[in-house]
């Protein structure tokens, strides 16, 4: 008999290996990029969002890691405002050097921000006045990479896969569905969505979301 735990890192950590484990799955997302604020009034760009990424492998054998790992959780980028004008990139997430996986780049006064680059990667930013970019599960699972923020202007956030715009901690979060990109002026959705652009004078850029890390582990019964 075995049993299974998830263990999900959203702050940056150390994972140990428990001794009866014998393989873990991994789920790695990045940070989403955020938004900007125009370099006059008007409207910002989107940020893009975190690109996610799992175990190529369905497990990896405990025999193969070692028995402490650092993770890694990249953080959203900030979003720009008046006097820093610019969204920030979103963190790499990493489980050591095992798997990692990009985060969205921030909006510039003139740019759209990025999604991270992965087999699921994350949506684009948008234009000023354009909804953010959606994010597509191209290997037909629900994993899907943060949707891409919205540009400035009263626009809706891009999706990932089938979670809206908007959405933070949507339905499995933890092992599969991502966060909606934000729309104007609001930030991504957890995890990896991109921050939405702002509106100068008023209403500063949204901040992109942190992203994650999971572990699944598969260990022997306890009675074993």
């Amino acid at each position: 008999m075995s049993r299974n735990i998830t263990r999900v890192f959203t702050t940056s950590g150390a994972w140990t290996k428990d001794p009866k484990l014998y393989s873990i799955e991994l789920v790695v997302r990045g940070g989403g990029g955020g938004g900007s604020w125009p370099a006059a009034n008007g409207n910002g760009h989107g940020g893009g969002g975190g690109a996610s990424v799992k175990s190529p492998k369905r497990r990896i054998a405990a025999m193969d890691l070692p028995d402490t790992v650092q993770v890694t959780v990249g953080t959203g980028g900030l979003g720009g405002n008046s006097s820093d004008r610019n969204g920030g990139d979103g963190g790499r997430s990493a489980f050591g050097d095992i798997l990692e996986t990009e985060g969205g780049k921030g909006a510039t006064t003139t740019t759209r921000g990025k999604g991270g680059q992965s087999p699921f990667p994350g949506g684009d930013g948008s234009q000023a006045g354009a909804a953010g970019g959606n994010a597509f599960n191209p290997r037909y699972s629900l994993l899907a990479g943060g949707g891409g923020g919205s540009g400035g202007g009263s626009a809706t956030g891009g999706k990932s896969a089938l979670v809206p715009g908007g959405t933070s901690s949507p339905a499995f979060w933890q092992t599969l569905q991502s966060g909606g990109g934000g729309a104007s002026g609001a930030a991504g959705g957890f995890p990896s969505g991109g921050g939405g652009g702002g509106q100068a004078p008023s209403i500063p850029a949204g901040r992109g979301a942190n992203g994650c890390v999971t572990v699944i582990e598969y260990l022997y019964d306890e009675d074993e």
